[in-house]
């Protein structure tokens, strides 16, 4: 099964995020992920949160995302390096290598993902 990996919604009014730093090594081919793996930190627009929970008007969060899908990632090259992306934009893949299912229609389906704030006090 091969899942897609998008810019994830992180709230009801979240629009974009920008790659911070790529936690999974998504520069060799074959990288392989398990269950709970971290994926990336994302720095968010501040939609994110309504303004009375910003610490400042134009606040952009940190979180870090981590992956409940296991699999080879795969990232589209452009993605590796970029600037704000739109929630939903897909950016790669996740593929587990089951085949039983390969005279199906192919039919996308997103990822299962956990987020977390960060802090880069502690970096």
């Amino acid at each position: 099964r091969k899942v897609q990996i998008t810019i994830p919604k992180l709230s009801p009014t979240h629009t974009k995020a920008k790659i911070y730093r790529w936690n999974a090594n998504v520069d060799e081919s074959n990288s392989y992920l398990n269950c709970h793996d971290l994926v990336f930190t994302l720095q968010c627009s501040p939609d994110i949160l309504t303004m009375t929970h910003r610490k400042y008007e134009t606040h952009e969060p940190l979180m870090i995302v981590e992956t409940h899908d296991e699999g080879i990632i795969r990232i589209h090259k452009q993605f590796l390096k970029c600037g704000w992306l739109n929630v939903g934009q897909v950016i790669g893949e996740i593929d587990d290598g089951d085949t039983s299912n390969e005279d199906d229609p192919i039919v996308p389906t997103d990822w299962l993902w956990q987020a977390y704030t960060h802090d880069t006090t502690n970096d």
